[in-house]
């Protein structure tokens, strides 16, 4: 086999160097890619690894520490790593999506470069329950509208104009909601 299946450092396609951790080493580098909310995994983290925040949209606006050091990364939807992508991180051996769903990373090309990928599903559960009521009452009530009237500059003060505006909105009174589906 030539030199061109191993890595800079002599490792091996798709194997990524040793985690170095402990009393010499330094912590851990963990990359919160595209957000700054990590409220609920901070506390298990702070102990453990250093977090990085880096509020980014692609690869492009990721420090160079992050991409050199990071050996896990944490993600939601906002930014999407293809193989390119994948490759510019030297250290990383593991991808956390935080949420349903890893469409947004290429999960092959990832493999091939030694890095696991994983998801945690229940990790926005209330939050799509709270937004899925929101877009029933928005939708019952037809707020979007009546707020889009405003912005527009249309002064809704009687009923009529209430009902001109936001036409086929109802009282939710009385009504019966039957949800089908919603998983967790």
């Amino acid at each position: 086999m030539g030199s061109s299946h191993l890595l800079n450092k002599g490792m091996p396609l798709g194997i990524r160097p040793p985690i170095m951790n402990g009393p010499m080493h330094p912590r851990p580098l963990v990359a919160l890619l595209d957000g700054r909310d990590c409220t609920v995994e901070m506390p298990i983290l702070k102990d453990v690894a250093t977090v990085a925040f880096c509020d980014a949209q692609s690869t492009q606006e990721i420090h160079e520490k992050v991409l050199n050091e990071a050996v896990g990364a944490l993600m939601y939807h906002t930014i999407t790593l293809m193989r390119e992508d994948l490759e510019k991180f030297k250290a990383l051996r593991i991808i956390v999506r935080i949420g349903s769903g890893y469409d947004n990373i290429d999960i092959k090309s990832a493999g091939e470069l030694g890095i696991a990928v994983c998801n945690m599903p229940a990790a926005s559960v209330e939050e799509t329950a709270d937004s899925t009521l929101c877009h029933i009452l928005t939708l019952y009530r037809r707020t979007t509208w009546l707020h889009q009237a405003l912005r527009e500059g249309t002064r809704v003060q009687s009923v009529e104009q209430i009902r001109e505006v936001a036409s086929g909105a109802a009282r939710i009174r009385g009504e019966t909601l039957g949800l089908i589906g919603l998983g967790r």
